[in-house]
């Protein structure tokens, strides 16, 4: 049984297969996926910012630096300390060649740290001299944000940091 492919469509998975690709990552380029099995919108990735990634860790392969993905732009983690300040652990980054075509943003600060005022619920990201409200747990969640590592400020503190754009 065979399946027809019309020009400029996506074949399935069943029919890269039957291609004859000749490796698992060719097979899954064919049908849009790393060779981790995760969608490769990062591979697919224009040379503009990619707000659909936002909330991703990525790295590209055989390079040690990791990213966030904020406003559509890949923003390096300066180091393992702001690393561990911000997220619950190093599993879920992707390591995907693609990255190199999402744009680079401004690196977030080395010591950037979670927080939220005295008395107060909303949590915030501090880094580059702003607060980014994170909106919802949702977006603490698609952040992969540790909610054990939001650090209590005095709300004068809190206040006195100018606010940027909000994170959801």
């Amino acid at each position: 049984m065979s399946e027809n492919i019309e020009s400029g469509s996506t074949p399935s998975r069943r029919s890269a297969l039957r291609l004859g690709a000749a490796t698992a990552a060719t097979a899954a380029a064919a049908v849009g996926l790393s060779a981790l099995g995760t969608p490769s919108a990062l591979a697919a990735a224009s040379s503009g910012p990619q707000p659909g990634l936002n909330g991703q860790r990525v790295k590209v392969p055989g390079n040690g630096a990791v990213f966030l993905i904020m406003d559509g732009y890949r923003r390096w983690i300066p180091n393992p300390a702001t690393y561990d300040s911000l997220f619950r652990n190093w599993s879920g980054i992707v390591s995907d060649t693609g990255v190199i075509n999402i744009p680079e943003g401004t690196a977030l600060t080395s010591g950037a740290t979670l927080g939220r005022a005295q008395g107060g619920t909303a949590v915030y990201l501090f880094s580059n001299g702003t607060k980014r409200w994170v909106t919802s747990p949702a977006a603490m969640d698609k952040y992969y944000f540790n909610w054990n590592r939001v650090v209590t400020l005095p709300a004068v503190t809190v206040d006195s940091v100018p606010t940027g754009a909000s994170l959801s």
